[in-house]
């Protein structure tokens, strides 16, 4: 058997083929794993043996010849003496492993992403896996136990793994590729608009998806960015509709710069709250509706203190989500065997959402409720106060689902309607949610208002001021009655539709 080795991850290489030197003829590599595997007492021949050339331009040329992909893609059909007589080797198994392309895309420095961009390795892996029939191809050193084991017992590697071998090399592949693409287009700036890459190799079988009769996977982009690439501290395994919701709650705290908690269920916003104390957001959130918030998502976008564990600890919750839990705090929360705390890095993603639809994928860039004007189009101004719980209520409406509506008060929402065929029909949930505290509220609604009986029915609640996109062809119907009731209107000319 003869071996051709060209890694970067070095890692149990030389055990890996101690156990197989028995059955090896002659290990040819690289010049830089050549050097690591003659310190170790591996005896093997440079690949410059068989091309005649020393490697090129600091390593970037060194196993790109036709000598050496003669000898893997040769497919045997070829007699012998035709290898033989133009001085070539047949390898019967490649071992390669990628630059860390991943790693350097990270560090934004373009030259080090460049210099990461692997070419040699990724050409050698394709050309052992695609004649996988006679080529074994090692990619990753989990599998270097198996296929040992194999040859020690067999002398060569069995069919059934050498076809999961070249599977497997090809999905790396196509990661690679993916996190190439995807990284370059961001970082010179090119956006080829019709053409989206995706590629995650190291999913997780989660334990069903949103229904037991269903299969769950979830798949961290490796960026530990978002719920599925966050650490979890203590608690059950996550589920699909865990990962759903957490990553909801998420995208919603992250909209709030002060000390705020955000309370989900079934993907949607129950209850926010904001304050300076952080106990006290996550009561304004528990409080907004506790029928709902019941078995319920909880995120906060501030380390978790031991105050605020202690009200969280005597409720049924499903996931606790946070930037961090103080020692006291993770040592009150870790005795609810079954409650999930998971620490999660808060960091902006600009990356296109997908979402699968039969017979193909949907794309668009993330939402933000960020808006670039705000503009008072009623006699009537919202006060100093009024204007906060706006600015709140709004944020929270452009993660709820539409038509969406939220009622707030000393930023802490009080009630909310969404996911409802009409926008009355939200406003209507709402109000039942909030009862008496809808008296004083502040209205923010996620569209714009298609009639004036919106405004008709916010002051017969008892709201002083409503924040909405405008763009209607009846926005005057709505302006009237807002000063006829003398209701401060704000437009955002911003629509944050959520389906």
């Amino acid at each position: 058997m003869n071996v051709l080795a060209s890694v970067y991850d070095r890692t149990g290489l030389a055990e890996f083929l101690k156990e197989i030197a028995d059955c090896t003829d002659e290990i040819f590599a690289t010049e830089g794993t050549a050097a690591y595997l003659g310190d170790r007492g591996i005896r093997c021949r440079k690949l410059g043996e068989i091309t005649g050339f020393n490697e090129m331009f600091g390593g970037r040329v060194k196993s790109l010849h036709p000598a050496v992909y003669a000898g893997i893609l040769n497919p045997m059909d070829s007699p012998d003496d035709l290898m033989k007589k133009n001085g070539l080797v047949n390898f019967d198994l490649v071992i390669s492993n990628l630059y860390p392309f991943r790693e350097a895309s990270s560090t934004g420095d373009l030259g080090r992403i460049i210099e990461n961009i692997d070419i040699g390795g990724v050409s050698l892996t394709r050309a052992a896996a695609k004649n996988f029939q006679r080529v074994s191809v090692l990619t990753d050193p989990v599998d270097y136990l198996k296929v040992a084991g194999e040859i020690r017992e067999n002398g060569s590697v069995s069919d059934e793994t050498r076809r999961y071998l070249a599977v497997k090399a090809f999905s790396i592949t196509a990661e690679y590729d993916s996190m190439i693409y995807n990284t370059l287009s961001g970082t010179l700036g090119v956006d080829l608009g019709n053409f989206i890459s995706v590629a995650y190799r190291t999913g997780k079988k989660l334990r069903y998806g949103e229904n037991p009769d269903q299969e769950g996977y979830v798949f961290p982009d490796g960026s530990e960015i978002g719920i599925p690439g966050a650490f979890q501290l203590s608690g059950k395994e996550m589920s699909y509709n865990n990962v759903m919701d957490a990553s909801a709650a998420m995208d919603t705290a992250y909209e709030y710069e002060m000390p705020s908690c955000v309370i989900v269920k079934h993907n949607v916003p129950c209850g926010t709250g904001s304050d300076e104390a952080l106990s006290t957001a996550f009561e304004k959130a528990w409080n907004s509706d506790r029928e709902s918030a019941y078995g319920g998502v909880v995120c906060f976008n501030r380390t978790v203190d031991a105050e605020t564990a202690g009200k969280i600890s005597d409720l049924f919750l499903e996931v606790v989500c946070a930037p961090g839990f103080s020692t006291d705090a993770f040592n009150l929360l870790r005795k609810k065997k079954n409650l999930r705390l998971l620490r999660i890095r808060y960091a902006k993603d600009s990356k296109l959402r997908l979402r699968s639809v039969t017979g193909g994928i949907l794309a668009q860039s993330p939402l933000s409720s960020v808006f670039s004007e705000i503009k008072c189009v009623t006699v009537a101004q919202a006060s100093e106060a009024d204007m906060k719980d706006l600015m709140f209520a709004w944020r929270t409406a452009a993660h709820c689902k539409s038509n969406a509506i939220v009622l707030a008060k000393n930023l802490a929402t009080v009630g909310i309607g969404s996911g409802q065929t009409s926008r009355i029909e939200s406003l209507r949930i709402a109000a039942r949610r909030a009862g008496d505290r809808s008296k004083g509220s502040v209205l923010a609604s996620d569209g714009f208002f298609p009639f004036a009986d919106n405004v008709e029915m916010a002051h017969e609640i008892g709201v002083t001021s409503i924040i909405q996109p405008g763009g209607s062809i009846r926005d005057n119907d709505s302006i009237e009655a807002a000063n006829r009731y003398g209701i401060s209107m704000y437009f955002t000319g911003k629509r944050t539709f959520l389906h």
